[in-house]
């Protein structure tokens, strides 16, 4: 009877730490963040939903983050690197077996990204857990009469400057784990699945030889590609 009493609290024990919730001790300096994305525009074939990306990955790592969106078929990826010290994110694509680089000031209005200058961000009291950090809720208004208010969430505990620069949610200082954006010419809701701490190479933010350049009307093109 002893023994099988023993042999209980032990698997309860093991359920209840294998169930717990990752923590970290302190903010995070350096590691990388997946996100899962959802296409939100009705108006979307299902085929061409299909071949779309469905993840994400940031790396980031003293205030230099990489950005790295794959389509699932592989025929199309964009890998966007912002120096904090240049001031410039640089976006490379490569497409079948062609690759390009295109560049744009940080802080100034993104290709990538649809503008929005009249958003307003209202920080609220809740908290919600997401991958293990904790994260503030806040609630995102555009006054175009055409979208409906909805909410974000943002953490304080990944240490990245000026984390947002590139996006219309630039005047936020905390780090997205849940969103929404019009990226690509297409609306997404992305969200982090997994926050990872962990050492990641200065090489990674290092653009790559063998990148053609291209200028804005290129990258536009490349753009349209994506919904046909």
């Amino acid at each position: 009877m002893r023994i099988t009493t023993s042999i209980i609290i032990t698997l309860i024990i093991i359920l209840l730490f294998s169930c717990k919730k990752i923590e970290f001790k302190d903010r995070i300096k350096e590691g990388y963040i997946d996100y899962s994305i959802e296409y939100l525009d009705d108006t979307l074939d299902r085929f061409i939903v299909g071949l779309l990306p469905k993840k994400m990955t940031v790396k980031f790592k003293n205030n230099n983050t990489l950005n790295k969106i794959e389509s699932l078929s592989g025929i199309v990826s964009f890998t966007h690197i912002q120096n904090s010290k240049e001031k410039k994110n640089i976006t490379l694509v490569r497409v079948l077996n062609k690759k390009y680089k295109y560049s744009e000031v940080i802080n100034s209005s993104s290709l990538f990204f649809e503008d929005v200058p009249e958003i307003k961000i209202e920080p609220l009291t809740e908290v919600k857990n997401i991958a293990g950090l904790n994260c503030t809720k806040a609630l995102v208004t555009i006054p175009d009469g055409k979208t409906e208010p909805f909410y974000i969430y943002y953490t304080n505990d990944i240490i990245i400057h000026n984390p947002n620069a590139h996006t219309p949610y630039r005047s936020l200082e905390g780090v997205l784990l849940e969103f929404q954006v019009k990226m690509y010419n297409m609306n997404m809701k992305l969200t982090a699945t997994k926050i990872v701490e962990s050492k990641i190479e200065s090489d990674e933010f290092k653009i790559p030889e063998g990148y053609i350049p291209i200028n804005r009307k290129t990258m536009e093109e490349i753009l349209s590609l994506l919904k046909k």
